[in-house]
């Protein structure tokens, strides 16, 4: 079939007239009407209901339609791609980052990503706060944990899973914990989740068997950084993402229990919009940040 009408034919779908078609073309109403027409005339089908002011397409003009529009937008993302060969990838890029990860991991990264493309310019908001990227102007999101449904791509930079800790000191005035039966006679720092305002169970996983422990003691918090220094500090055992503790177990200040247990995971994704015509700077923001975390 000819790309001319192609293009004439899906413009007219979409404008509901050949004058619309001709506009968006930049050719005449009756070069668009041929053009249809010889479109119809090699399918052997009316592609068209027509009246004196408006077209409406047959059954077989949706089908020709929805194959035709993606042919186009898959023409327009080659001939992009071909563009952006010998672009440099350069401007402002907007990301979102969560907090104690962003902190401990994203912040490295972005930093390394930015020695790789010189001349691209990062504003990162590091925020717990689910954003809306389009409303918000956001470019790219990295995220942890469920995701609700969203039109937005993710890829994966990896998994985050719970750990159990306290610090050395607490450990000599308690024996360590073997099961998690064990932690009813600790002190276990809560955490309140900000949204729900409830304590969080501290889940475990042992031969097909699910153990919950909710947690009890002397201090409730509702921040996941505030929890690892109150752990730091002796005041008792804590349940978090294994991230948040890396540094502190490398420098001696917690102990991990419970490790022959397995706990739930959390997917970490870098997220962004469901875009044919992604932007040089996002493409390679995102799959550096994949690169480097895998």
């Amino acid at each position: 079939m000819d790309l001319g009408a192609i293009a004439a034919f899906v413009s007219a779908a979409e404008g509901g007239n050949f004058t619309a078609a001709a506009t968006a073309l930049g050719i005449s109403a009756s070069g668009v009407s041929k053009a249809v027409s010889r479109l119809e005339n090699e399918l052997h089908v009316r592609l068209f209901n027509r009246s004196t002011r408006s077209l409406s397409l047959t059954a077989d003009g949706v089908v020709l339609y929805q194959r035709c529009k993606q042919i186009l937008i898959d023409l327009n993302d080659a001939k992009l791609a071909m563009s952006h060969a010998q672009d440099v990838p350069k401007g402002r890029l907007y990301v979102s980052i969560p907090a104690a990860f962003g902190r401990s991991h994203m912040i490295p990264a972005i930093s390394a990503f930015m020695r790789h493309y010189p001349l691209i310019e990062v504003d990162a908001s590091v925020t717990d706060r689910f954003v809306d990227m389009v409303e918000e102007g956001f470019d790219a999101v990295v995220r942890i944990g469920d995701l609700p449904d969203t039109r937005m791509i993710a890829r994966s930079l990896g998994v985050t899973r719970f750990v159990v800790a306290a610090s050395p000191h607490y450990f000599q005035r308690q024996p360590r914990p073997e099961k998690p039966e064990d932690l009813r006679d600790h002190n276990c720092v809560s955490f309140i989740s900000p949204q729900t305002k409830r304590i969080t169970e501290w889940v475990f996983f042992s031969n097909d068997k699910k153990i919950v422990h909710t947690p009890a003691g002397t201090l409730s918090l509702d921040d996941g950084e505030a929890m690892v220094d109150a752990a730091i500090n002796h005041s008792g055992i804590i349940y978090c993402q294994d991230y948040m503790i890396e540094n502190a177990v490398k420098d001696g200040k917690l102990q991990r229990v419970l490790k022959d247990f397995i706990t739930p995971e959390k997917p970490v994704v870098v997220m962004y919009p469901q875009n044919r015509h992604l932007s040089l700077k996002v493409r390679v923001f995102v799959d550096f940040m994949v690169n480097h975390f895998s």
